[in-house]
């Protein structure tokens, strides 16, 4: 073999890098665990606006603040995928596309030609559920119609359970359906009573369904429960719009007394109340629980501030209405003659979707996003293999919706009293086993003994044995029986007579 330049010796020495374990984990534990940055203002009547912040991003970052003019179609509703690298818009005269909102590629656009009143994607960016004036149509990233779902009838909002695979939607009369997509099969639907509804949404922590409705009242609904699990009296007025965090213990509402109520989940209790400026359409919640609120044509984000809260202030103050001031807006943002209809932010990018009468606006806000994400449940640069791969793991994996409730943690308790009712009916149980049986047949001459024979001899008798063994078991359960019988009094039992139904009833 011919030996080695001196150019590559030294190009293989220089390459290397000494770096201490400690130092590296001591590294990646600061860049995972630091804390995002926020915009502070120099001045307190200093107002920053999406242009200033565009003028001091680097390149990348201000290509994801954007602009989609589409006035004929409006307004828009948005939705991204979990991954935070895909857009789906729907405009309510037929308008529907989905492309990927960083790249600007386009995957397809068509117009439906009937009124949509919302859109959302499904597991995959590959499908994706489309709200129409009569039905519910699903549609691929190709705009190929796949389904028609005529169960799914005349719906006003759509929100899908992506780890149990259910396309959950509420109509015009109230009535509110559970649809497995991975089946094509109705779960669950029922009516709650309370008419018309327009706002929904879905608590990311236990995958309970929030409704809200115009006497002021949220109601909390799993598909195993035809009742509503809990009912919260937010406001005084109807509801306009509500949000989750991502942990599942904040809710915020907004209605039409212009109020902004935020909500612990955990105990069911107002934290604090704003007096807005308007009735806010759309709220939206970030992934650090920054606050998005569509004011008419304005857009107004609040710091995580509110809901902050130590639980003995909570407890001791009396609940008060603060208004609106300008320290308290993070970031503001105002869409000229439009009225705004739909807002979320993007999954691990600080960005926030905006869609409103003129189309779709991407705007920056910094500090609203979690950096680290997890590539085994959401990667924003996954690919085709990778995304088959996932697909197939997440349907293997799939949640049952009678595992829904409020408290996801009573999975793994033990139920004790159940548990110990089952070990007095094992221990009542006659637990024996049947002797076995060496029985070798005598030698029989004239071809009697051939194998078969001896075999067939042999189950015969053990058959027998059985057979004795089972009349023992029954002769042992009857008197048991019997016993219970005799020990439980005759008065408990009613006797029912045929003229028992013309009774009247007690109350």
């Amino acid at each position: 073999m011919s030996e080695k330049s001196r150019f590559f010796n030294k190009k293989t020495t220089k390459s290397r890098i000494n770096v201490d374990k400690r130092d590296l984990n001591h590294i990646m534990n600061d860049v995972a665990f630091a804390q995002s940055g926020f915009l502070e203002k120099e001045d307190e009547n200093e107002i920053i606006n999406q242009r200033a912040i565009v003028e001091s991003v680097d390149l990348f970052s201000a290509q994801k603040y954007f602009e989609l003019n589409l006035d004929k179609f409006g307004p828009y509703s948005l939705n991204y995928t979990r991954n935070g690298r895909h857009l789906l818009i729907g405009g309510s005269l037929g308008h529907v596309a989905s492309f990927d909102w960083q790249t600007k590629k386009l995957h397809c656009e068509i117009n439906v030609m009937e009124k949509i009143n919302d859109v959302k994607w499904l597991h995959i960016e590959t499908m994706y559920a489309v709200a129409q004036r009569q039905w519910t149509y699903i549609y691929d990233n190709q705009g190929i119609e796949l389904h028609c779902l005529k169960i799914l009838d005349r719906v006003t909002r759509l929100e899908f359970l992506p780890y149990h695979f259910l396309l959950s939607s509420i109509n015009e009369c109230g009535y509110l359906s559970y649809i497995d997509v991975s089946l094509g099969k109705k779960v669950a639907g029922f009516s709650t009573s309370h008419g018309r509804c327009d706002v929904m949404g879905q608590n990311p922590a236990n995958a309970i369904i929030h409704l809200g409705h115009h006497n002021g009242v949220v109601t909390l609904w799993s598909p195993n429960v035809k009742e509503p699990l809990v009912k919260m009296l937010c406001h005084k007025a109807a509801i306009k719009s509500l949000a989750i965090n991502q942990t599942g213990n904040y809710m915020i509402t907004s209605s039409l007394d212009h109020l902004l109520n935020i909500w612990d989940l955990r105990t069911y209790k107002q934290l604090k109340s704003i007096k807005l400026n308007a009735g806010a359409s759309c709220l939206a919640f970030s992934q650090k629980d920054l606050i998005a609120a569509g004011l008419r044509n304005e857009v107004v984000i609040f710091k995580d501030d509110y809901i902050k809260f130590n639980e003995e202030e909570i407890d001791t103050e009396e609940q008060y209405i603060d208004d609106m001031t300008q320290d308290d807006i993070y970031l503001k943002h105002r869409v000229n003659n439009a009225n705004i209809k739909n807002l979320q932010f993007c999954p691990f990018e600080d960005v926030l979707g905006v869609g409103h009468s003129y189309g779709i606006s991407s705007l920056l806000v910094p500090g609203s996003a979690e950096a680290n994400f997890d590539a085994m449940e959401a990667n924003p640069y996954e690919s085709k293999t990778q995304r088959k791969q996932w697909e197939v793991k997440a349907l293997l994996e799939k949640i049952q919706p009678e595992l829904i409730s409020l408290d996801p943690f009573k999975l793994k308790q033990v139920d004790r009293k159940t548990l110990e009712e089952k070990m007095i009916e094992r221990n009542k149980k006659l637990f024996l086993k049947p002797k076995k049986i060496d029985f070798e047949p005598k030698q029989k001459m004239k071809g009697k003994s051939k194998t078969g024979r001896k075999e067939a001899r042999k189950k015969a008798v053990k058959a027998a044995n059985l057979k004795e063994f089972v009349k023992e078991v029954k002769e042992y359960e009857r008197i048991e029986k019997e016993e219970n019988e005799i020990i439980e009094p005759k008065e408990n039992k009613k006797v029912y007579n045929v003229f028992d139904r013309f009774k009247k009833k007690s109350k």
